[in-house]
């Protein structure tokens, strides 16, 4: 009988993390619901990053517990290491391809790498993943022929490639201009929607989360300051979010106004 999916992607409880003496994340209580997009915020050295890192298991525990995927993370051996982190894909913020082979034989590695499918079946699953990006004209290109946009795009697509239940991006619209970065934002929000993606996704883009969170979860000093939906957010009168929200812009960049109008009028 097939075990039923969790309501909740991730299920953190008191958990912290850090190395030896150093303590990163403390005491961190949230939990991630499946099929929706959250985004981690807060200012520099808050510990985004090392959430999205010690959720997968790459920073030393140091207290509580975190499941992942119905997953104790820290109770894996190497074979259920392998087999939980093919369930994960992580998007970089420079679309952690490598450079000297084509996009096309990128994406190829992951499919080689954990399933036993023939060669034309990969290459035929690598164009699939390609044109839910809208980057099938660069299959054989070098990842150092693309623009930013595309590079995104493209790690993006890699990340997907053995259909996740969940995707972690970092700092996804990094060195992206605005109407680039919001293009970026369409296409995470229709991927979500039309496969049921799972996102959780570090960003201090304020355009960018307004575009396509869900769910906040505000760090300050490794501490979960606010953890609640956009609107709540939007909303609260604690001086670290409203402080954070405040640095909007009001009026943004038209071209990017005009691509998110087009985009939910569709």
């Amino acid at each position: 009988m097939t075990k039923p999916l969790s309501t909740y992607v991730v299920e953190a409880d008191h958990f912290a993390v850090g190395y030896g003496e150093r303590t990163i994340l403390h005491d961190v209580t949230t939990k991630i619901m499946r099929g929706s997009v959250t985004c981690i915020c807060g200012g520099s050295g808050c510990g985004k990053s090392t959430f999205l890192r010690a959720i997968i298991g790459l920073v030393p525990h140091k207290g509580g517990s975190v499941r992942v995927l119905g997953e104790d993370v820290n109770a894996l051996d190497e074979a259920a290491r392998e087999e939980f982190l093919s369930r994960v894909g992580f998007m970089y913020q420079n679309g952690g391809l490598i450079n000297s082979i084509s996009v096309l034989e990128n994406l190829k590695i992951p499919l080689m790498a954990h399933t036993k499918l023939s060669e034309d079946v990969v290459e035929e699953l690598v164009y699939h993943k390609l044109a839910q990006v809208q980057m099938t004209h660069a299959v054989h290109l070098l990842p150092g022929e693309l623009s930013g946009g595309m590079l995104k795009r493209a790690g993006f697509a890699r990340a997907m490639i053995l259909e996740p239940e969940l995707v972690l991006s970092d700092e996804p619209s990094a060195g992206l201009d605005p109407v680039t970065a919001a293009d970026l934002d369409v296409l995470m929000v229709r991927l979500k929607q039309e496969l049921g993606m799972t996102l959780i996704v570090v960003t201090h883009d304020l355009d960018s989360i307004k575009r396509i969170a869900d769910r906040i979860v505000m760090l300050e000093s490794g501490y979960v300051r606010f953890d609640g939906t956009l609107s709540e957010a939007l909303a609260s009168d604690l001086p670290l979010v409203k402080n954070f929200f405040a640095r909007a812009s009001k009026e943004g960049h038209p071209g990017v106004q005009s691509l998110w109008q087009h985009y939910e009028g569709a």
